[in-house]
């Protein structure tokens, strides 16, 4: 199939199938449909982690990391283990991109909604981890 062919399917200019050959990327949805269709071949479009998952953080390590949101104590790996929902609203409350994030994958998405919706969080903390859960389908 000649170029003027393609485009003349897909409804639009040759040296817009130009740019696609040559690694463009903005592509629209509709254009890559009728590509497609045209190429007789299925779409597919997949995301995908751009890094592998680091494996489960260290407690003494995660302690560590969440050490400064509790200025009335020591914490310490200890604390990950009797009080995880504990930790776990403090660091749901006052906690940084890295700390929550750190903390979701050492305690499990299980128990950060069951903090989540623990009465003493603030009410705008908690709709935050509904609505962050409820994309995974997390406790529901």
């Amino acid at each position: 199939m000649s170029l003027k062919e393609l485009s003349e399917i897909l409804g639009t200019s040759e040296s817009a199938i130009h740019r696609y050959e040559s690694g463009w990327d903005r592509f629209e949805l509709r254009t890559l449909r009728r590509l497609a269709r045209a190429l007789d071949a299925d779409l597919e479009i997949r995301l995908t982690p751009r890094q592998a998952l680091d494996p489960l953080p260290d407690p003494g390590d995660l302690a560590a990391r969440l050490a400064p949101l509790f200025w009335d104590v020591d914490l310490v790996a200890r604390h990950l283990l009797d009080n995880p929902q504990w930790v776990l609203r403090r660091v749901l409350e006052y906690g940084d991109l890295q700390q929550n994030r750190l903390a979701r994958r050492y305690f499990g998405d299980e128990a950060v909604a069951e903090a989540a919706r623990h009465r003493s969080l603030n009410p705008r903390v908690r709709r935050f981890w509904d609505v962050v859960l409820q994309q995974g389908k997390v406790g529901a």
